[in-house]
């Protein structure tokens, strides 16, 4: 698996975190890593705009997806 550091997060933010944690009956640690994956999944928008960006890697034009094409086949 795959860390990440996270500097200078305010201290507000970690008291928030903290109760947060200590509401769900869970670490801290756990707390943030289940927010981070509940987050990460792309938006129809990021989709959108990953398929641009690899449509624009090829010469031959191929026409765009819709954000429904893009939804339906990513589910």
């Amino acid at each position: 698996m795959a860390q990440i550091l996270i500097r200078n997060l305010p201290e507000d933010v970690m008291h928030r975190l903290r109760t947060k944690a200590e509401l769900a009956g869970s670490s801290l640690e756990q707390t943030v890593r289940d927010m981070i994956v509940a987050h990460s999944p792309l938006s129809p928008e990021e989709k959108v705009a990953l398929s641009r960006r690899f449509h624009a890697q090829f010469k031959k034009p191929i026409p765009s997806l819709s954000k429904e094409e893009i939804h339906e086949g990513l589910l």
